[in-house]
């Protein structure tokens, strides 16, 4: 009986000492097995950065301003637009009456500028391929323009074509440059010009 008491009472302090112990901490073995959890594929993606929309807007927007035509500006004198343009200019302006530089090149179809007082004061486009400000352009409807000016533009009968118009934008802004569409008698633009009175008014150029 004294030896079963015995072996019992050193089971007994085994499992107590047992209970006391501090469990050692993991090997890097054991860590490196873990497995992280993974990311919820239903949870929302960061969004992509984007560009800002006012650099996509000017983007799109083309090289045609209320206030001039990519790096020229209305106003801007003769010797200023010869340099900003950088290429040549088809053209002379030998004197302050009204005269038309054309570009050279790949750019030769896409715009006509008109000078008087040897300062840039109008720019006309009878293409399709460039948009004027406010999103109207060649082979629009008058319907379409109206949508796009509808507060803005004024309808006058067409000088040489007695069933054409012309869709004249006001500024936004007293003292603005005007958008002017040339409509003929089917209804469709023909061509387009921004400038300010009294030279956007101005039928011929410069004729």
């Amino acid at each position: 009986m004294k030896q079963l008491a015995s072996v019992l009472a050193f089971g007994i302090a085994i499992a107590l000492a047992g209970c006391d112990r501090h469990p050692e901490p993991p090997s890097a073995d054991a860590e490196a097995a873990v497995v992280e959890p993974a990311a919820d594929a239903t949870a929302p993606a960061a969004p992509a950065t984007t560009a800002s929309k006012p650099a996509a807007d000017a983007a799109a927007q083309g090289p045609a301003r209320l206030d001039g035509y990519g790096p020229l500006t209305l106003g801007a004198s003769l010797d200023e637009v010869r340099t900003a343009w950088k290429e040549p200019l088809q053209g002379d302006v030998p004197d302050d009456y009204c005269h038309a530089l054309r570009p050279q090149g790949s750019q030769a179809d896409d715009v006509i500028l008109m000078l008087e007082g040897k300062r840039l004061v109008r720019y006309d486009v009878r293409n399709d391929r460039i948009v004027a400000p406010g999103g109207g352009k060649v082979g629009m409807s008058l319907g379409q323009l109206q949508t796009l000016y509808p507060d803005r533009g004024d309808l006058t009968p067409h000088k040489y074509d007695e069933k054409g118009h012309n869709l004249r934008v006001r500024p936004a802004a007293e003292g603005g440059a005007i958008v002017n569409f040339e409509i003929n008698g089917d209804g469709n633009v023909t061509a387009w010009r921004v400038g300010k009175t009294p030279q956007v008014d101005y039928v011929e150029g410069c004729s």
